[in-house]
């Protein structure tokens, strides 16, 4: 199978800004350290989630080699960007910047889609149709009192993600009525499919942006002075494992069985909607929960919310990762791992015996377990994966 497209400097320097928002969603539950504002990170982080998919699904069908392309995506950074900046005042209520940046984003997605020639003149209406419809909500959302903006931001959402991702329905059910499965395969114009490798590498390079994070908070902990002692700086040396194992519970498996099972449903955009841009929402947040976790785990007097963070986030992680609890095998193995997954939840009630720096080197020999685990089911599977591709191939 060809490789497919690579991803562009242009579509890098657009994910930098998107790194902004992450680190701004972070600090968010680092200044205040409790339920609620994870609750508030976890809905914006939905919001740009969805955007940063919009971009992602744009370059996915579409060049960005062209100077036209090219202008569209630095266009894009820029309300992206405003947007990542006014995280701070829409937590604390003040959310028009916020959405009426959003609201941009949607009318550059709109203007994208419009001039992609690529696409057929129906698929092209109906995505830039349901982007502008998404921009007029989150416009007008700005007017409304809560909590009826964030239904509407929810509508918006949907409403886009929906078109963005969906085959062609219409073809699709004519297709079955009339039993012509011929024409069910081909029932979705071929410019508007999805290249499976460069949509698992886009979401392979997000996830690094999240568990680049990790090391950011753990970082930002030795700049301001909380790892003074010996024993901060061997915990921030078992935070820096716990990154490193979390990089590997994801790459050295997971990402190769997401692109297997894409490659075997020849590149539905459904199931690309299941494995990828549905999928990775959760593990990608958790990835955040941890950074933030971590960075409270390393102050000289971290709260109780942080152990609950770290661990919490890491079992979130592991459980959307695919390769770790979602992995066909033996009755016994999947006992297993069910029972890891439990125990990595009440993991924070070692954290007042052990002390916050006994606890991070737990985490770390725990990740590292867990990786150890992944890479001997993940291979398997993998390989699962890869052997029935290849009969299928024969097969055709």
């Amino acid at each position: 199978m060809d490789e497919g497209k690579r991803v562009s400097c242009v579509v890098l320097y657009l994910d930098l800004v998107f790194v902004l928002a992450v680190a701004q969603l972070a600090h968010l539950i680092v200044a205040e350290p409790e339920m609620r504002s994870v609750w508030i990170a976890l809905g914006l982080f939905f919001t740009l989630w969805w955007t940063w998919v919009g971009f992602a699904v744009l370059y996915n069908r579409q060049s960005a080699d062209g100077i036209v392309p090219r202008l569209l995506f630095l266009a894009g950074s820029v309300p992206a960007g405003v947007a990542a900046v006014a995280i701070a005042p829409a937590a604390a209520g003040d959310s028009t910047v916020f959405a009426l940046s959003l609201a941009a984003t949607r009318l550059v997605l709109a203007a994208a889609h419009a001039a992609n020639t690529r696409l057929s003149d129906i698929l092209r209406l109906r995505i830039t149709r349901a982007c502008l419809t998404s921009a007029a909500l989150f416009a007008v959302s700005c007017v409304v009192p809560e909590p009826y903006r964030y239904l509407l931001w929810l509508v918006a959402i949907g409403a886009e993600s929906g078109a963005l991702l969906a085959e062609d329905r219409e073809a699709a059910r004519r297709a079955r009525r009339e039993h012509d499965f011929s024409a069910l395969a081909a029932s979705e114009d071929p410019a508007g499919r999805l290249d499976p490798h460069h949509f698992a590498e886009r979401f392979g390079l997000f996830l690094i942006i999240l568990i680049g994070e990790v090391v950011v908070e753990a970082g930002q902990a030795s700049v301001d002075g909380h790892v003074a002692t010996v024993g901060g700086w061997a915990a921030l040396v078992a935070a820096m494992i716990v990154a490193g194992g979390l990089w590997w519970l994801y790459f050295d498996s997971a990402v190769e069985i997401n692109l297997r099972v894409l490659e075997l449903s020849g590149g539905s955009p459904t199931m690309a909607r299941a494995i990828f841009a549905v999928g990775h929402q959760l593990p990608a947040f958790a990835l955040l929960i941890t950074a933030a976790g971590i960075g409270l785990l390393l102050e000289e007097d971290p709260p109780a919310i942080a152990a609950k963070l770290a661990c919490f986030g890491i079992a979130i992680y592991l459980a959307g990762t695919r390769s770790f609890l979602h992995l066909r095998g033996r009755r016994r193995a999947t006992l297993i791992r069910v029972l890891v997954l439990v125990a990595t939840f009440a993991l924070w009630r070692l954290e007042e015996p052990l002390g916050p720096h006994g606890y991070m080197w737990l985490l770390a020999v725990w990740v590292v377990g867990c990786a150890a685990i992944t890479t001997r089911l993940g291979s398997e599977a993998e390989q699962r994966a890869a052997s029935l591709l290849n009969r299928r191939r024969a097969d055709a």
